[in-house]
């Protein structure tokens, strides 16, 4: 499903002279991005912290540890802000990239991906 996704949106970019193709997603999906940045947002002030994190994945089963250990991971040790735009390249890296080590892969909370 998400190989014909990607050559879909790589297609339809390419068709639209965008680039890099590799880098574009469908409108529904960046409109879904934002919903789920905001649902991580409790509080409003336009970016993400780790106790948010930790307690919105808290709702979905995530451990509080690793939960925060994914945060200090995706936002390089609290260097860097996790706004809106840093939280879209992370989605784009998630849906996107086939690099494993990629740090968009950590925005679910999940730390092992061998099962």
């Amino acid at each position: 499903m998400w190989q014909n996704f990607n050559e879909q949106c790589i297609k339809q970019s390419k068709k639209d002279n965008e680039e890099p193709p590799e880098r574009k997603l469908p409108e529904w999906l960046e409109q879904y991005i934002e919903y789920k940045f905001n649902l991580y947002d409790r509080t409003g002030d336009g970016k993400v912290d780790a106790e948010e994190f930790e307690y919105v994945l808290s709702d979905f089963g995530v451990p509080p540890k690793d939960a925060r250990c994914a945060f200090l991971m995706f936002s390089c040790n609290n260097t860097k802000k996790v706004d809106l735009d840093y939280f879209k390249e992370l989605c784009i890296d998630y849906y996107r990239s086939d690099d494993i080590s990629a740090l968009g892969n950590f925005i679910t909370g999940k730390l092992d991906f061998n099962d």
